[in-house]
């Protein structure tokens, strides 16, 4: 009984993306912008990298910035050269001076680690303060980074705990394993390490590879 459920809850899945695909693809097609970019996010969920850069670029040209946003992420190298960088940035800077906060977050990065442009810390702060204000959880989780570290600005733990959390409730991964290190570096009681598990297991439910590692870590000691 319990497999058949089991089934029948994959069967109601899979229907479910198809109707989503085929409603943001008729949507697209019809010249929404928007619908272009959610299509592109489906395929990037489904590990089809050109189908996704694809309707990226159909949303970045549409007019939609978090389109814009992604399809610069999808330039982006692993570890590339200073050149190689420089598409992505534009991208970025486009999708953010459109109001992308996802773009700033992104564009935030580059100044941070010198990827594409000079290593700024005070305009990556920047960046990421316009984004987290704009509803970026990414750029939350950034600049919470900036301030634990005390990269460009005053060291302050207390803050980054609190961006760190906002980011994590905002739906990062990378919030809520960022919160669950700190955690786990200052933890001092049994019921703190199950906070860290927790936050841990939030951060690889919202795609954190780091969170799924250091879960099963923490679940085997």
């Amino acid at each position: 009984m319990k497999k058949i459920i089991t089934i029948l809850a994959l069967f109601t899945i899979v229907i479910h993306a198809a109707d989503a695909y085929k409603k943001n693809q008729i949507a697209c097609d019809s010249g929404d912008a928007e619908a272009c970019n959610i299509l592109g996010s489906l395929y990037d969920e489904g590990y089809d990298h050109i189908e996704a850069r694809t309707y990226y670029a159909k949303a970045c040209v549409g007019g939609n910035p978090d389109g814009c946003a992604n399809l610069g992420k999808k330039y982006e190298p692993q570890a590339g050269t200073h050149k190689q960088y420089l598409k992505s940035v534009k991208l970025y800077q486009k999708a953010c001076d459109a109001g992308s906060a996802l773009g700033c977050a992104y564009l935030g990065s580059m100044y941070e680690l010198a990827n594409g442009v000079k290593k700024d810390f005070t305009k990556a702060i920047e960046l990421y303060g316009r984004a987290c204000e704009a509803g970026s959880a990414l750029g939350c989780a950034y600049l919470g980074n900036m301030y634990e570290h005390g990269k460009g600005i005053k060291e302050d733990r207390v803050k980054a705990e609190d961006l760190y959390s906002k980011s994590c409730y905002g739906g990062s991964g990378l919030g809520c394993y960022d919160l669950g290190v700190m955690y786990y570096e200052a933890q001092s009681a049994d019921d703190e390490r199950s906070v860290v598990k927790s936050l841990f297991r939030e951060a690889c439910k919202l795609g954190e590879i780091l969170g799924c590692k250091n879960y099963r870590l923490l679940n085997k000691e």
